[in-house]
């Protein structure tokens, strides 16, 4: 997910700001364009997408 500037991973919730030296890949779920980081990429490869969340609950996960 981006947030202005920042992006944010849709899977483990780490953000550019935090993690300066972080590389996000854009990416398409269900039609939505989220961002996953570099270390949560071979969770999808070898896993699933179901590990993805939604931009809407990336939102109500940073909101809390």
């Amino acid at each position: 997910m981006q947030i202005n500037a920042m992006q944010v991973c849709n899977v483990c919730l780490r953000t550019s700001e935090e993690s300066a030296g972080a590389v996000f890949i854009q990416a398409m779920k269900n039609g939505e364009t989220i961002h996953v980081c570099t270390s949560c990429i071979p969770h999808i490869i070898h896993g699933s997408g179901d590990v993805v969340k939604s931009n809407a609950q990336v939102e109500a996960e940073l909101q809390n």
